[in-house]
C-alpha cells in the first residue's frame, strides 16, 4: 500500500471512529412533542426527528431522565448524578451511595431510579436514596446481574441486564421492593423464541401502556402486561440505544447514527 493510500485509510478509519463516537444514545420528550437527545452531544429534534439545534457537551451522557422541567443525566463513568438546566448544562453533581456504576436512568412521577453493574436498584426523590442489593437479597434465587436498563410507568418499575452467563434477564416490581422475573419468550412465524439481545435499554410508553427492551442486533421487544404476548422487531441497525417516547410520536435512537420516528 502506498503512503498515500495509507493516510487514505487513515482518514477513514478516524472518520469512521468519529461518527461512531457522536451517536445520540439517550434522550427525554419535551413539552412541545419533540425531543431531547445526547451522546457526545446534545440535540433538539421535532416531533419528526428533524434536528433543530444542538451543541457541544463538557462530557458525553449515558442516560437521561425528566421529572416535570427538571433534567438529570449520567456521565459515561457512571459514577455522579447531574442536574442540568433547560440548555442541558450542568448545575450540580451528587455521588449516589452505589458500589457498582450507574448504567441508567429513569423518572416516575416524582421519583428517579438507577441501576449499577453491580446489581444495584436505586431510587429517591432528591432528598435521599434507598439502594437495594438485588444480588445479596435474591443470592441462590436468582443469578447475580449486571443491570444495564431500567424504565419505569404505569405503576411498575422494570429493570434488565445480563446473567453472568452473557443472557438478558428482566425483573419488575410495583414498589421497588419485591421483584419477579419477566419472562422474555415471544413467537416468530410460529416458532417459540427467548430474547438473546445483550440489554442497552428499557422503555415505557404510557399511551400504549407497555416496556419496550432494546438490544444489540437491532432487536425491540414489546412487553405489554400480557406475558405470553410479547413481540419482537428488528429495525436496520447494529444496536439500539433508546426509545423516546413522546406525546405524537416515538423517538429510536441507534448505533451508527441510526434515527427514525415512529407515531404512536
Amino acid at each position: 500500500m502506498t503512503a498515500r493510500l495509507r493516510i487514505l485509510a487513515l482518514i477513514l478509519f478516524v472518520g469512521c471512529l468519529t461518527a461512531r463516537g457522536q451517536d445520540l444514545r439517550t434522550g427525554v420528550p419535551t413539552a412541545d412533542g419533540g425531543f431531547l437527545a445526547a451522546g457526545e452531544y446534545l440535540a433538539w429534534l421535532d416531533a419528526d426527528g428533524n434536528v433543530l439545534r444542538k451543541r457541544p457537551l463538557d462530557q458525553p451522557f449515558m442516560s437521561m431522565a425528566a421529572i416535570e422541567e427538571h433534567l438529570f443525566a449520567i456521565d459515561m463513568d457512571g459514577r455522579e448524578l447531574l442536574a442540568l438546566d433547560a440548555d442541558g448544562t450542568v448545575v450540580s453533581r451528587e455521588t449516589l451511595p452505589a458500589r457498582g456504576r450507574i448504567r441508567a436512568l429513569a423518572a416516575d412521577g416524582r421519583i428517579l431510579w438507577a441501576v449499577t453493574d453491580a446489581g444495584e436498584i436505586i431510587h429517591g426523590t432528591g432528598s435521599g436514596w434507598t439502594v437495594l442489593d438485588f444480588n445479596a437479597q435474591y443470592d441462590g434465587y436468582y443469578p447475580s446481574m449486571d443491570f444495564r436498563a431500567v424504565a419505569a410507568g404505569g405503576g411498575s418499575v422494570m429493570v434488565a441486564g445480563v446473567r453472568p452467563d452473557g443472557t438478558p434477564a428482566a425483573f419488575t416490581s410495583s414498589r421497588g421492593t419485591v421483584w419477579s422475573e419477566r419472562i422474555l419468550d415471544y413467537t416468530e412465524s410460529g416458532q417459540p423464541q427467548v430474547f438473546s439481545a445483550v440489554p442497552m435499554d428499557l422503555s415505557y410508553d404510557a399511551m400504549q401502556d407497555r416496556f419496550y427492551l432494546l438490544g444489540d442486533g437491532g432487536s425491540q421487544l414489546a412487553l405489554p402486561g400480557c406475558s405470553h404476548c410479547n413481540s419482537l422487531t428488528r429495525y436496520p441497525a447494529d444496536t439500539l440505544l433508546a426509545r423516546i417516547p413522546g406525546n405524537v410520536s416515538s423517538l429510536l435512537l441507534g448505533s451508527d447514527g441510526f434515527r427514525r420516528v415512529e407515531n404512536r
